[in-house]
């Protein structure tokens, strides 16, 4: 070949490799910028298909693999959103939006820990990001990592100097074992609303399970007062106050509480568990038995607790055997303090 026509060939040659290459990867941004704009119309099957296009044309392009994510999480693919996140940030490690879908795409697929992780990620660099903070909020919810939901909880609710947040902080608190927190935030909540009848009655539950008896039984009070409440309610609220005179080893008034609540309330098997194990306390087993007997035949969410009072009346009442069959059944059902009592009467070691 001549010299100058070579040239003139190596020069033509280069040229269209050069504005091939350029065209292919102008095609796959357009193809993503269809995809996009499928998005924006609600078509995220259609947005799919662009961005897999796109994938095909230049697989080393970080972008494709990020919307083609994003889309695969509007159409609840999680597993496969994830991995084409995955391929995102491998590309691009510094695709920080990539971490903040990746964390919801492993949290809708129950991954809690790596979704925890990535979001935490993401808030390093954006820690004014409200949209983070509540989905990591939310992850840490269901992941039970309570430290974390509070210290996001209590961000987010700065500006309004935690006036909203008190109720669920003292619930996070208490689920912490951080009993002292969780109590202070429930007193500033009802001390913020104290017309609310509701929160008085959260409140005074909250402070029974954490042992403040007498505090539960002031704000009972102050809801007894109340002229409008429900009859359901006023019923919930006396049992309230009968169980805090139990805790407070008052049996006498609280098995006169527990006679007066069974008038109104003779298919309550949860109530009558409770006056069955006051009798005990009181030492008439026979009628603690016949009570904890009715309850068993009623529907409960306290068999195991049932089980073990009537196993403690038998005992009492010279039916060993009897009491030995209840007590294995209240250990079975998941009441581990039977296990005592079927070492010490039965000779049993589960």
């Amino acid at each position: 070949m001549h010299p100058l026509k070579y040239i003139l060939f190596t020069i033509l040659t280069t040229l269209f490799f050069c504005v091939s290459y350029q065209g292919w990867a102008q095609t796959a941004e357009v193809w993503v910028q269809k995809g996009i704009q499928s998005e924006r119309n609600g078509d995220f099957k259609n947005a799919l298909e662009c961005y897999s296009q796109a994938v095909k044309l230049e697989p080393q392009l970080a972008t494709a693999w990020f919307n083609r994510g994003v889309a695969r999480i509007k159409l609840k693919q999680y597993s496969m959103a994830v991995v084409d996140l995955n391929k995102c940030i491998l590309l691009d490690t510094g695709f920080q939006e990539a971490y903040f879908n990746r964390a919801l795409a492993l949290w809708r697929s129950g991954n809690l820990q790596f979704a925890l992780t990535d979001i935490s990620k993401y808030l390093a660099y954006f820690p004014y990001h409200k949209e983070a903070r509540e989905l990591r909020f939310s992850i840490a919810l269901e992941a039970e990592d309570w430290d974390l939901a509070i210290q996001d909880l209590k961000r987010q609710s700065e500006k309004d100097t935690l006036n909203k947040s008190d109720l669920m902080l003292a619930t996070l608190y208490e689920k912490a074992g951080k009993n002292d927190l969780a109590c202070k935030h429930m007193e500033r909540a009802i001390s913020l609303s104290p017309d609310d009848v509701m929160l008085q009655h959260s409140a005074a539950m909250l402070f029974q399970r954490t042992g403040r008896y007498q505090r539960s039984m002031e704000i009972l009070n102050r809801i007894l007062l109340v002229e409008t409440i429900s009859n359901s309610l006023l019923l919930e609220i006396k049992h309230l106050k009968a169980d805090n005179f139990f805790f407070m080893k008052d049996y006498t008034s609280a098995a006169d509480m527990y006679t007066t609540l069974l008038q109104s309330d003779t298919g309550n098997a949860n109530l009558l568990a409770d006056y069955g194990h006051c009798l005990l306390q009181l030492e008439k087993y026979t009628e603690a038995e016949i009570i904890l007997t009715r309850a068993l035949r009623m529907k409960s969410t306290s068999l195991a607790y049932i089980y073990l009072g009537r196993g403690l009346a038998r005992v009492k009442l010279q039916k060993g055997n009897e009491a030995c069959e209840d007590w294995g059944k209240s250990y079975n059902l998941g009441e581990k303090a039977a296990l005592k009592y079927l070492e010490t009467y039965c000779n049993k070691k589960e």
